[in-house]
């Protein structure tokens, strides 16, 4: 999808994108090939083409920063790019407040497996393990994961490409919390699970911090499987979301 993309760059807006592509200019090769036949201003056309050029460039030579203009609802089209830059995130915690509660776990699943950092023994070790990446997966992290961990951790560098599942799949018409879009997708959890909520995970620490070491495991596998249910979700996603906003309007 990226080299379909023409909203990373200046004063190229998504009904312009849109345009463009309705008008048979598909990808970046498509508008250097038809320059001569385009219809925009000139200093428009030139700005894109020089654009185009850097574009090029930079995805040739792995420079993702370059595309930092396009829109944060967007991101998901780097994805294909990045797949060996991303991790897939998801945090448990006390409550729901980033003011009153605190972090309990962090986990981070990517091609090198999953990783879980725990309050009380490496929590502030997931930076190091952040750092990997140039693109952050989550479900509802903009409102909660992102916020709640730059509360935590103020200090920490968050400034990856995000892409978040809620809101993706959303625009495909899902409704709901990760476990009944996982259902809709025909993604199981193990049985040892059922029942095992947000609310649930909470009891959880609780009982392990009393001294119940096989609840701390439970945890641990519900945090687990939500963060590699994400890739699924995403890899299809993904796809889709191409379908609608390319293929469909050509």
């Amino acid at each position: 999808m990226l080299q379909n993309t023409f909203i990373h760059i200046p004063r190229i807006s998504r009904n312009a994108e849109t345009s463009l592509w309705k008008s048979g200019v598909h990808s970046w090769n498509d508008f250097l090939c038809r320059q001569s036949s385009i219809q925009l201003p000139d200093s428009k056309k030139s700005l894109i083409i020089e654009n185009l050029h850097e574009s090029m460039d930079a995805l040739k030579k792995k420079r993702y920063e370059h595309f930092s203009r396009m829109p944060s609802n967007q991101h998901w089209r780097l994805y294909n790019e990045l797949k060996d830059k991303v991790c897939f995130l998801d945090i448990e915690t006390t409550g729901l407040s980033k003011h009153y509660n605190d972090i309990t776990l962090i986990g981070i699943h990517s091609s090198e497996g999953s990783k879980i950092f725990m309050n009380g023994k490496n929590l502030e070790k997931f930076e190091n393990e952040l750092k990997k990446y140039s693109m952050i997966i989550t479900f509802n992290g903009r409102c909660f994961d992102i916020p709640f961990i730059r509360q935590k951790f103020p200090d920490v560098k968050i400034d990856q490409y995000h892409a978040d599942l809620r809101f993706m799949m959303a625009e495909l018409g899902f409704r709901g919390g990760l476990k009944s879009i996982e259902l809709q997708r025909g993604i199981r959890r193990d049985k040892e699970l059922d029942g095992v909520d947000g609310f649930e995970a909470v009891r959880l620490w609780h009982k392990y911090q009393r001294g119940d070491n096989s609840s701390l495991e439970t945890l641990k596998k519900y945090l687990t499987a939500d963060i590699e249910n994400l890739k699924p979700l995403m890899d299809k996603a993904v796809v889709e979301l191409k379908q609608k906003n390319f293929y469909d309007i050509l």
